[in-house]
């Protein structure tokens, strides 16, 4: 989750980074000349009314103080809050005057194409450098037009610069006039809302969707070490038989480590240790207990042998599941066999792990019966699963079933590298008449 929060992070910046241009380059609020329409020179006044309501003379304190933006922002907000967003926005091409930072805006793409060859580019700021209202009014006393002399705000990209600046053109001939508070904070808006739109589907998928790539041989060859694979969270439907899993290491994992040989090997190894330390030193502290695999902050994949409710056991290290007729009949049972193989140091963990009739295991090393009849059943919300590539996989074979509430999800598809793209392929099952690898009826 932290990647993808950090991946939105630097989208979030670069979209304000290129779509906050409005709000992050200077405005020209300083006094400056600019060749007047009919030539010669003229002296124009500092923005006023658009940019922040301040009159003559009181703008230039804006550059004595240090720009505040969350402040500036609010600011914007509110004027926007009152004049509109995007296309609905207050024109303030009848009220605009010299001195006034204005943003042109128009949607029809030929308009803007026409207005562009003149000067005019929608979505840049301009300053005002003179307005001429017309005499003559039309009907209703509404004003006929009104001829603006403007220039940009900023400097442009070479290729966009003019010689002829300011340029003339009809007030009437752009569709709509925002002033640059209103469209700063339009432009503030639409990139948080576009980076909030990234962020919630970010957090969606890292809830429902993850990839994974696989570490180690266990799962070969379905699953080849540095595969990647999608993994969907089981949300609706539950686990199957021969699906792939993804989870998180159970709490049994590491009891069945600590009751390995290799466990109870370092245990005594530590409190040999211990012992000595105390004996030497006459001190009762007694040294860090020796790790000896660490599953914290790992992830597993292993395939489903057997779903709530099914009778399952292991024989010869092979997982199977005992498929009998609803009256309880053992002589008409036949079995799921999930042939995984010995696992490559059987002799580190307990003789139950590998022969057994019973889902759970008794980490005493103790098995009360072999009689297959006696299978018991898997309780709701637990899974037996084993890797398929036996050899290299410790899984319930060595600590018991899984418990629902450490599934993430189940994984379907390999996602890379291309030669392996696919789904993932069925386990090594097959149907047996009896547990002693004989009589195999067919694939599953």
């Amino acid at each position: 989750m932290k990647r993808y929060a950090v991946l939105l992070v630097i989208i979030a910046a670069s979209l304000c980074f290129q779509s906050g241009a409005a709000f992050t380059l200077p405005s020209p609020s300083r006094k400056d000349t600019a060749p007047a329409p009919g030539g010669g020179w003229m002296h124009h006044r500092s923005p006023t009314a658009l940019l922040s309501g301040t009159r003559d003379g009181e703008a230039d304190n804006d550059e004595q103080q240090p720009s505040n933006l969350p402040s500036k922002l609010l600011s914007n907000l509110r004027t926007a809050a009152s004049d509109g967003f995007g296309t609905r926005a207050r024109n303030v091409g009848s009220t605009m005057g010299t001195g006034d930072v204005v943003v042109p805006l128009c949607s029809n793409l030929d308009k803007r194409q026409d207005l562009a060859q003149i000067g005019l580019y929608a979505g840049v700021e301009y300053v005002i450098c003179d307005i001429i209202d017309e005499a003559a009014a039309g009907e209703g006393g509404e004003q006929n037009d009104r001829i603006a002399s403007l220039k940009p705000a900023y400097p442009l990209r070479p290729h966009l610069e003019r010689s002829d600046w300011p340029i003339e053109l009809a007030v009437s001939d752009v569709p709509l006039w925002l002033s640059k508070a209103t469209y700063e904070a339009g432009t503030a808006l639409g990139t948080l809302m576009l980076a909030g739109t990234y962020l919630a589907i970010a957090s969606i998928l890292a809830t429902i969707v993850r990839v994974v790539a696989v570490p180690s041989e266990s799962m070969e060859p379905a699953l080849m070490p540095g595969d990647v694979v999608l993994v969907t969270r089981s949300i609706v439907t539950k686990p199957r038989v021969n699906d792939v899993v993804f989870f998180d290491p159970p709490a049994e994992l590491d009891d069945a480590i600590a009751n390995s040989k290799i466990g109870r090997a370092a245990a005594a190894e530590a409190a040999a240790a211990a012992s000595a330390s105390e004996s030497s030193s006459g001190s009762s502290d007694r040294p860090e207990k020796i790790s000896i695999v660490s599953t914290k902050g790992k992830q597993f994949l292993k395939r489903v042998v057997g779903v709530p409710g099914e009778y399952v056991g292991v024989s010869n290290a092979n997982p199977y599941v005992g498929l009998c007729n609803d009256g309880g009949d053992t002589a008409d049972c036949t079995y799921r066999v999930d042939r995984t193989g010995d696992y490559s140091r059987p002799d580190v963990f307990p003789d139950e792990s590998w022969n057994r009739v019973t889902p759970t295991i008794n980490l005493g090393g103790v098995v009360e019966s072999n009689n297959a009849d006696e299978s018991s059943t898997l309780a709701k919300g637990q899974y037996f699963v084993a890797g398929d590539n036996g050899f290299r996989s410790v899984d319930s074979r060595v600590w018991g079933p899984l418990k629902e509430k450490y599934l993430f999800g189940t994984a379907k598809w390999i996602i890379y590298p291309a030669t392996h793209f696919g789904p993932i392929q069925p386990g090594p099952f097959v149907i047996e008449k009896s547990l002693m690898g004989e009589n195999a009826i067919s694939d599953s």
